[in-house]
């Protein structure tokens, strides 16, 4: 008997390309008289009316399908890894680091899982929180990054600390601050190196510097980073949680930065680890 009884389903939204995908998961539950349970979108492409919003979601489901791209699970993990339900990605994005399973090989991931072969990828997460004056304005979790960046393509001045050590002042584009999990993601696209996930590392990467020594560096995840903005900074800018969610920040606000204790439980079949993902999703051992 799988460990599993109560299922979420969670659909990418707008996209109806999800959907044979959707009806691959719903049929095999069907067959093996698993319960589940359907948020708005996967209901809207089913033509189901018995939605479940998140709140009751996190109630009643031990375990969630995410259909959709890295986006999608990210988008669902700020919700459910707070209820400690793991989950399982369903690919119908584009790269997918994160959504584990291909949607030419649903029912014999499906089978495996529901026969207890899998293992749980157990992740970080970050807590950033922005400072204003001394008070706090607003506080958020991130499985892949916390990016302070410019939103109208002008530099930002920005001070950067280490366990309250000054560290570099630089002028950018912006700074990604990123978890194991996410240096696949915009810190790869900065200059960043790859980290193996399960690491004790954070990555701080700056986005298109002034200065050419101004690099990427590698801090014990045990760190508390803050960043400083200028005094004198004319931008709008803003703090990014996994690209869900948005912050606007401005003139001598401080973005403390530090390991949280929410954890995302990511569900991988048999076959599937993070070698694996990288050899297909970068093409390496493939003569060109």
């Amino acid at each position: 008997m799988s460990v599993f009884k109560n299922i979420a389903i969670i659909s990418k939204i707008s996209d109806s390309s999800v959907k044979d995908s959707l009806d691959a998961v719903v049929n095999f539950l069907n067959k093996k008289s698993i319960r589940y349970f359907l948020d708005q979108n996967s209901c809207l492409l089913l033509k189901n009316k018995k939605e479940t919003s998140i709140e009751e979601i996190k109630k009643k489901c031990d375990m969630a399908f995410i259909i959709g791209g890295d986006g999608t699970l990210l988008r669902s993990a700020q919700d459910l890894s707070k209820a400690d339900i793991p989950i399982c990605g369903i690919n119908r994005g584009r790269l997918g680091y994160l959504v584990d399973i291909s949607p030419n090989h649903i029912e014999e991931n499906l089978e495996s899982i529901f026969s207890d072969d899998f293992t749980i990828d157990e992740r970080i997460s970050l807590e950033g929180t922005i400072l204003r004056e001394g008070k706090e304005v607003s506080r958020n979790i991130s499985f892949n990054d916390v990016v302070i960046n410019s939103k109208d393509a002008r530099m930002i001045e920005l001070d950067a600390f280490v366990n309250d050590e000054m560290l570099y002042t630089i002028n950018a584009d912006g700074l990604v601050v990123s978890t194991p999990t996410g240096s696949t993601a915009y810190s790869l696209s900065s200059g960043g190196p790859i980290l193996e996930p399960t690491m004790e590392a954070l990555l701080m990467v700056p986005i298109c510097p002034h200065l050419l020594s101004n690099r990427p560096i590698v801090i014990n995840m045990g760190s508390v980073i803050k960043i400083k903005l200028s005094d004198n900074i004319k931008t709008n800018a803003s703090v990014t949680f996994d690209g869900q969610i948005s912050v606007p920040i401005q003139a001598n606000d401080i973005i403390k930065i530090c390991k949280s204790d929410i954890t995302l439980k990511l569900i991988q079949p048999p076959g599937i680890n993070f070698l694996s993902i990288l050899r297909e999703k970068l093409g390496w051992g493939f003569k060109p």
